[in-house]
């Protein structure tokens, strides 16, 4: 029996400090971070709210390259929804259940395994030139209390508080330089344009085809401009007036300025009025300014803004002449609606 005696010691022991650690340990997953920000509340709440703009700075997304996130629904705004499967952090879901916007978002998280949810909530404060950013988890049910020594030994609490932190400073990162006007790397320009007419040829396309139909229609365009003794006022450019994402669509035209709005046999006219709109110096080969349009769009959603129809892409650089494709130049116009 002395053999059995210091075991059972040691397992006592062993089971008191397990208990302390209980009695000490974290009752519940109750966390708040804040950081200021050199932003207006907008700039913070449009990358808040739309829960596919969380890979941009979510510490949990940018460091596990195993998370999978999956957007069932919207993504922006309440009711919006994404899952998230991963081999680090198991599987679960977060759903935007309330929005004020420019002031607070809430959300519902729900993790596999667990019982209850846990609610996470972003506060906006605004700060004189500055806004107070308050991310803050809460529960609907404490831990176990024989839960709370694992807790505890697994540094709950501090994991979720660095791992906060950090998403709050990779979201200052991408905020501050967006109340500069600089989205992406992309600066904005607002302008007022004077009275633009075109002469084009415009159609229906397959999204995958945009570039194909411009290079097809724009050398007849070219030559019909030049036997109308036109002069153009700019350069070669392709104009879009709606993307239909469910048929895979783009309606839009090859076109070329003119400073006459005459008509050309064969081609349509249009004469976009003097109006003030938001352009983008965008570098590189056209067919992936995407990441510069999006840029444009989040500007405009941070204004306030409404954009009107055409969008406009100049080609101002001639590829015949310039071989380097990082040096060609578009620049991409969105021109603004009017004001009521």
């Amino acid at each position: 029996m002395k053999y059995l005696k210091w075991p059972l010691i040691v397992l006592l022991g062993l089971g008191v400090i397990y208990t302390l650690l209980c009695a000490v340990g974290p009752k519940n997953v109750n966390v708040t971070r804040e950081l200021k920000m050199q932003a207006e509340p907008a700039h913070v709440f449009n990358l808040v709210n739309d829960l596919k703009e969380w890979d941009k700075w979510s510490s949990w997304v940018k460091n596990d390259t195993s998370m999978n996130v999956s957007y069932p629904g919207k993504s922006m705004g309440v009711g919006a929804l994404n899952k998230w499967t991963s081999d680090a952090q198991g599987a679960g879901s977060q759903e935007i259940i309330e929005a004020e916007k420019n002031k607070r978002i809430k959300t519902r998280l729900a993790f596999e395994g667990w019982d209850g949810y846990s609610y996470g909530e972003f506060n906006m404060i605004p700060d004189g030139k500055k806004t107070k950013v308050s991310w803050s988890m809460s529960g609907d049910k404490d831990f176990p209390f024989l839960q709370r020594g694992m807790m505890m030994l697994m540094g709950f609490k501090g994991s979720i508080k660095k791992n906060y932190d950090e998403s709050l400073r990779n979201l200052k990162e991408i905020v501050e330089p967006r109340a500069q006007g600089i989205y992406d790397g992309y600066k904005m320009n607002r302008v007022e344009l004077p009275e633009k007419s075109y002469v084009m040829n415009r159609a229906e396309v397959d999204m995958g085809s945009v570039q194909q139909f411009y290079n097809r229609n724009l050398g007849g365009l070219a030559n019909k401009v030049g036997e109308a003794r036109l002069m153009m006022d700019g350069n070669q450019s392709a104009l879009f007036f709606k993307w239909d994402e469910q048929k895979g669509t783009a309606d839009m035209a090859a076109a070329i300025p003119v400073k006459e709005g005459a008509k050309v046999d064969g081609y349509t006219t249009l004469t976009i009025p003097a109006k003030k709109a938001v352009q983008v110096d965008y570098y590189g080969d056209s067919a992936h300014s995407a990441k510069a349009h999006y840029a444009i769009d989040a500007y405009l959603k941070d204004q306030g803004l409404l954009s009107d129809t055409p969008m406009v892409e100049e080609y101002v650089t001639d590829p015949g002449t310039e071989k380097d494709p990082s040096k060609w130049l578009t620049k991409i116009t969105y021109y603004l609606a009017e004001e009521n």
